[in-house]
C-alpha cells in the first residue's frame, strides 16, 4: 500500500532488492544506541491500588 501524499524526494521507494545494512544507525542516526528500560507492568489485581484485575 502506498501512500500518495509523501514526497518521493523526502521518502524514496523501498527497493526490496536492495541489500540492508548490518548497523541500524545507518537508518534511524539520531536514534540512541541502548534503548531504555522497559516500564514495569502491573501484576494481576492481588489487592493493592492500581492493580490489574484476574482476567475472566
Amino acid at each position: 500500500m502506498t501512500n500518495p501524499d509523501l514526497d518521493p524526494d523526502v521518502y524514496p521507494p523501498l527497493d526490496p532488492r536492495e541489500d540492508v545494512p548490518d548497523d541500524p544507525g545507518e537508518l534511524l542516526p539520531e536514534t540512541p544506541g541502548e534503548l531504555p528500560e522497559a516500564p514495569v507492568e502491573p501484576m494481576p489485581d492481588d489487592g493493592d491500588p492500581g492493580g490489574v484485575p484476574e482476567p475472566a
